[in-house]
């Protein structure tokens, strides 16, 4: 019975989003205690410790990005873009470098990237975080650098990893139309 509530729900989640949330399903029918331990670390993962939907997406997209999962990282842009994250400032931290990115955004990527690669920078990194968000923000971030690796870590250990989706040249499409319906509408 729990089992079939959670791929329920797992497939409610996954046609919301348009995501496969296959890996979920069979990993409740060969265990759906773990798999509802599994669940429940959405709870703390989405939780944003008071950052604002910007910063704690970029963090997110990049530590997805970085664990090489096509649709996970296609998953969390569409749920970044759900929060009100402009896709302009998604496609700038991620195509174009975080350079032209809102700095918000862009510190955030270097704090994901930073604490993926434990680069050594990470401690004037974390402060510059620190003084921005306060401890509370970096609390989110550790959770959306957490969750961004997380389930593609954890879909790919099961053996539904799939990092040949070309997710970057479909932003760069999405992008494009973001701007010719901002055009339209402006």
């Amino acid at each position: 019975m729990l089992a079939l509530l959670l791929k329920r729900a797992f497939r409610k989640f996954g046609g919301r989003y348009g995501y496969d949330t296959g890996y979920l399903a069979e990993l409740a029918d060969t265990d759906a205690t773990g798999a509802l331990k599994v669940a429940l670390v959405s709870f703390f993962t989405d939780h944003r410790f008071g950052l604002e939907a910007a910063p704690y997406f970029a963090a997110k997209i990049t530590a997805a990005r970085q664990t090489d999962c096509g649709s996970c990282l296609r998953l969390t842009i569409a749920m970044a873009r759900e929060a009100g994250v402009p896709m302009r400032d998604i496609r700038a931290m991620l195509l174009d470098g975080a350079e032209s990115a809102p700095r918000n955004m862009a510190l955030a990527r270097h704090y994901a990237e930073a604490v993926l690669a434990n680069d050594p920078a990470l401690l004037n990194i974390l402060a510059a975080c620190e003084a921005r968000w306060g401890k509370r923000g970096v609390a989110g971030l550790a959770a959306a650098t957490v969750s961004g690796s997380f389930y593609p870590l954890l879909k790919r250990g099961l053996g539904h990893g799939n990092s040949c989706e070309p997710v970057m040249a479909w932003l760069a499409g999405e992008a494009k139309e973001e701007a010719m319906l901002e055009t339209i509408d402006g």
